[in-house]
Order: structure tokens, then sequence, then C-alpha cells
């Protein structure tokens, strides 16, 4: 058996291994944006956080 041989089933588990990390960080990216797009913004008045349209402003 040839080193060659022993290597090419390893890097093709290794680009697996890699292209799965990229997927689960895209997911986990994907889920913060949006958890950050869906939470009311913080006031620049009082600071705390509730919609633009305050009885406030």
């Amino acid at each position: 058996m040839e080193v060659g041989d022993a290597l090419t089933p390893l890097l093709a588990l290794l680009a697996l291994a890699v292209g799965a990390a990229a997927g689960l960080a895209v997911l986990a990216v994907d889920e913060l944006r949006r958890e950050a797009r869906n939470r009311p913004p913080k006031c620049k008045t009082c600071g705390e956080r509730h919609h633009r349209h305050a009885a406030h402003r």
C-alpha cells in the first residue's frame, strides 16, 4: 500500500469535516442575526429596550 493511497480517504474525511464545520458556523451566525433583528432596539433617550415609537419620543 502506497502513502498516496492511504492519504486519499483521510483528505476526503478532512474536507467533509471542514464543510460540516462551515455549514454549522453559517447556521449559528444566521440564528444570531435573526435574534438581533427581532430584539427591540436600545433607546438613546432612556437606555431601555423598546420599540422606536415610544411614548417619550
